[in-house]
This record gives structure tokens, C-alpha cells and sequence, in this order.
């Protein structure tokens, strides 16, 4: 007997809101991409409540309707205000159903759940940084989101966590059933890839102000990302002369609690070298990745580490530290270094940048590392989670 064909439901909220560029809105774009090119069989509903305006975020979602078969693909989005939107969750009325979102699943990629009538829910969580780190971050959101995520815990058939430690993390704070929390790894998205020689654009370097040969670094700058320490560590590099000719750039957009990094580059004596660029579009990322020296991944705390896998993609060497989910991210393909010891960092970066065997190797196990993953086999397990709870 033939299985029914499912509509399946994501809440792609944070794409809308947030857009591509962030862990979360990567995620979601990948993840219905890569689930409409294996999954022959159901139709998609993609439903999601924001409140920008940025028509470019919309574009995101209408081009999957013109990469794949329109039939297969609905939308069921709404525009509302911060206030109304407020008001929506908190009276948690009315579900999305009376507003004519209708499926036999729904997926939501991004801690929270929207009012709902349907029982037959999937939960991604990312990380529970906000709780490991209570020091990152205001006390009014670890109050809030501990309680929306216990909540929606409880809530839901399925959890998916992106790695082993999300997972034994969401064990251990909430209690929860180990058989209810499966996870399944990311991918680094299809655009980062080792280019080749005649696809690399110098002009890329030169609309950011890169004149020399440059570490780079990449993430939203908040103090769990710990760039003040990697500015300190460059500090150093900069004094010995293996490193004196290398800048230091720092590619993303300005998160909360940012002062202390933007003030440590402020009191650098080599802070004409160290460049923050804010956000790079991908087309610019690639290219920063595919010309820098190496990539420094300073974060104190994961759920998985897209950067890290996007450099490894791009056959760039990899530096981190060996916290959280970067263990498993990184692996053997890159070198680890304990969290907190800066001289230890330090003394890795300027190994890298003094070798040029060493920097070729890990060139060599990057790729190889980065190979592991694949969004194409992200979908297909999500499909398989799917099928289990109908």
C-alpha cells in the first residue's frame, strides 16, 4: 500500500524577520531547499508571522517557488506588528489554523512554537547558549526563553538538536526523555566551496579595505563569539615578525553586549589592522574565505558552528577552540585549542602562519572534514523524523 502523501508545515518566522545570513536563517533556507529536492513526494507549507519590512527577506522564500515546483510549495505568511504580534503569543490565540494555515506537521526551526492546534510538532533547537552562558546575556531573555523553551519542550512529538552537546544539554537542563532528542548535523551552505584560480576577485578585498595578508574571523559580534580575546591574542601576533605584515578582519553584523569588543580594537596599538567589516553579503564571504590565510573561530559556546564549516569548505585552515559542539564540527580537520589559554591560541596562529607544509595539510583535512557533511542528508534524516510521528 502506497503512504500518503504529507503536507508538511515550517515555520520559517526567523528567515522573514532576520533573514539567511544568521545560524538559524541559514538553517531554514537550506533545510526546505535541500527537503524539496529529495523529497519527491509531499507538498510544503511555509508559514511565518514577522514584522519587517524588508522585502528582501520575502525574496528569499518566493525564489524556492521558482526553483521547484510551485504546486508543491505554499505560502501562508503574515505581516503584523510588534504589538499585534505581542498580543498573538501571549494570548496564544488565535491558532495559525483559524487563519488558514492547514498540515499534518509542523516544524518549527527555531526554538519557538506559534499558536497552534495541531499536536503533531517538531522542535529544532540550536543551543541553549542563553543558559550555559547566563553572563551573555540580559536576564529579562534567560527568564523568558527558559520558560518558552521548556514549555515547548513538553510541547512537542520530536526535538532536533545540531549536535551531541545541544543534545546532552537539552537532557540535562530540562530533564527530558534522551529517546525524545535526535540529532542531526548541519552543512555549510552550496555557495562555500574551494574556488578556482579564475574566480577569485581581488576587488572583493579591495571594497573592504584588505591591503595585506589577513586572519579572518566570522560572526555576529556578541560577547559569547569572544573577539576581544582574539583581538588580544592579534595584538601579540602583530609584535613578533612572522605576523607583523597580517590584519586581522572580523566579518559580521553588531549583536548585543558589543562594546567591550569594539573597545579593545579601540585601545590596540595595531587597530588600523584590525578591520570589522559589518554584514558581507555570501557572494563577498565566499571570496573572503577563499583568500584569507587561515580561519580563527575564538567562540566560548556552539550549538554547531556554521563559520568554521563554511572555511573548512572553502579548504582554508581552521583554528578553534575546543568548546561545546566544535569538537565535533571541527574534528581532526582543524586544530583545537583550550578555551581561555591565549597564549596557547596565540602560539597555533603563529605556527600556521610560519608553515607553509603545516597551513597545506590542513588545507588537505579541511576539505576532507568539511565532506562529512551534507544538507542533502540533513533532509533526508528530517524526512525520516517526519515519517516517524504521523
Amino acid at each position: 500500500m502506497t503512504e500518503k502523501a504529507l503536507k508538511i508545515g515550517i515555520d520559517i518566522s526567523t528567515l522573514l524577520n532576520h533573514g539567511a545570513d544568521i545560524g538559524a536563517g541559514r538553517y531554514i533556507i537550506n533545510l526546505v531547499r535541500n527537503l524539496l529536492k529529495v523529497d519527491k513526494k509531499n507538498s510544503y507549507m511555509l508559514t511565518g508571522r514577522y514584522v519587517t519590512k524588508d522585502s528582501d527577506y520575502i525574496k528569499i522564500v518566493d525564489n524556492l517557488k521558482k526553483e521547484f515546483d510551485s504546486s508543491r510549495v505554499k505560502l501562508k505568511i503574515f505581516n503584523v506588528s510588534k504589538k499585534a504580534l505581542n498580543i498573538w503569543d501571549k494570548a496564544k490565540f488565535p491558532p495559525l489554523e483559524f487563519a488558514g494555515f492547514k498540515a499534518d506537521i509542523l516544524h518549527c526551526p527555531d526554538f519557538l512554537i506559534p499558536p497552534l492546534l495541531n499536536r503533531n510538532i517538531i522542535l529544532t533547537i540550536h543551543d541553549l547558549a542563553f543558559i550555559r552562558h547566563p553572563d551573555f546575556n540580559f536576564e529579562w531573555f534567560i527568564r523568558k526563553y527558559t520558560r518558552e523553551v521548556r514549555h515547548n519542550i513538553q510541547k512537542a512529538k520530536m526535538v532536533i538538536a545540531d549536535s551531541i552537546s545541544t543534545k546532552n544539554d537539552i537532557i540535562k537542563f530540562f530533564n527530558t526523555d534522551p529517546e525524545k532528542v535526535v540529532v542531526i548535523y548541519l552543512a555549510a551552505d552550496r555557495i562555500f566551496r574551494k574556488l578556482s584560480a579564475d574566480e577569485i576577485d581581488t576587488g572583493v578585498l579591495r571594497k573592504y579595505k584588505i591591503d595585506k595578508k589577513y586572519i579572518l574571523s566570522v560572526g555576529t559580534i556578541e560577547p559569547r563569539k569572544n573577539f576581544d580575546a582574539l583581538i588580544r591574542v592579534f595584538n601579540r601576533i602583530k609584535q613578533e615578525s612572522a605576523g607583523a605584515t597580517y590584519k586581522l578582519v572580523i566579518a559580521g553584523r553588531t549583536g548585543w553586549k558589543s562594546e567591550a569588543t569594539y573597545a579593545e580594537r579601540e585601545s590596540s596599538p595595531f587597530k588600523e589592522d584590525i578591520l570589522f567589516t559589518g554584514r558581507v553579503p555570501d557572494e563577498d564571504l565566499v571570496q573572503l574565505y577563499n583568500q584569507a590565510e587561515l580561519f580563527v573561530y575564538p567562540s566560548l559556546f556552539e550549538g554547531f558552528g556554521l563559520p568554521p564549516l563554511e572555511a573548512m569548505s572553502c579548504g582554508l585552515p581552521v583554528i578553534a577552540l575546543d568548546t561545546s559542539s566544535l569538537k565535533e564540527v571541527i574534528g581532526d580537520g582543524g586544530i583545537l585549542v583550550e578555551a581561555g589559554n591565549e597564549q596557547a591560541l596565540g602560539n597555533e596562529i603563529l605556527n600556521v602562519i610560519k608553515d607553509s607544509r603545516l597551513r597545506e595539510k590542513l588545507k588537505e583535512k579541511s576539505l576532507i572534514q568539511a565532506g562529512k557533511f551534507s544538507w542533502e542528508d540533513t533532509a533526508q534524516k528530517t524526512i525520516e523524523l517526519y515519517n516517524k510521528i504521523i
